[in-house]
């Protein structure tokens, strides 16, 4: 059992670990970038399960909407050789080998998605496209923006909650699986706000306003497999 001296000990250790992988875009005001606030809930501040399951949610619209981001502003071509990678990632049986290689698959969309977003050609291409095209692209680009106000909260959250279950023998056996949740937010977090900067040019190329907030509802998307 901890003692009391290195209880503080490790709970310093430990946040100041989450903080260090927390992106410096948060502190100049992500959700004010993006067109809408973001204030942390305590909902699932101190309930680790809770934490958890709003973590995965919002890892999994962020992957998602990237991937339909990639499917309209993206060459087919492009497009199509990250669908293949998907696929041969979700064939992999190994749920750890499974999860890290769909990592790596929303990473490179993402990168690609930011490279698009960085030459001023991509609104001519939205001009082009029809009604159906710009609200698919629209729904995508609101729950882009969406997650990452999700994101960026329960990363908020992180250290509050680490410190609790250190706090807490009950809790304890919890740490590692928040620590890593935290760790992989703030990771996305940071690969997603260079995207973030350039969103509103999509916004208003589509005629879609950003979220207000962290608790609106999702836009209605396709679903991709593995995220």
């Amino acid at each position: 059992m901890f003692n009391a001296q290195k209880l503080k000990i490790c709970i310093a250790l430990i946040t100041l670990g989450v903080a260090s992988y927390t992106p410096q875009v948060m502190s100049f005001g992500l959700g004010d970038m993006l067109g809408g606030g973001s204030k942390t809930s305590n909902a699932s501040a101190g309930d680790p399960d809770a934490f958890l399951k709003s973590a995965k949610d919002a890892e999994s619209l962020m992957n998602n909407s990237v991937t339909l981001l990639v499917r309209s502003l993206a060459s087919k071509e492009k497009a199509a050789g990250f669908e293949a990678s998907r696929k041969a990632a979700n064939a992999v049986t190994d749920p750890a080998e499974k999860q890290a290689k769909l990592n790596e698959v929303s990473k490179s969309e993402a990168a690609t998605i930011n490279e698009i977003l960085s030459n001023d050609k991509f609104k001519d291409d939205i001009k082009q496209m029809d009604g159906k095209q710009k609200e698919d692209l629209g729904a995508a680009a609101f729950n882009f923006a969406l997650a990452l106000l999700q994101d960026q909260s329960l990363v908020e959250q992180s250290s509050g909650l680490i410190s609790s279950l250190l706090s807490n023998p009950m809790n304890v056996s919890k740490l590692g699986t928040v620590k890593d949740a935290a760790f992989s937010l703030s990771n996305q977090v940071s690969s997603a706000s260079k995207i973030a900067a350039k969103m509103p040019d999509v916004f208003s190329a589509v005629g879609v306003k950003a979220p207000a907030s962290k608790d609106e509802k999702p836009k209605t998307t396709s679903q991709v497999a593995g995220d």
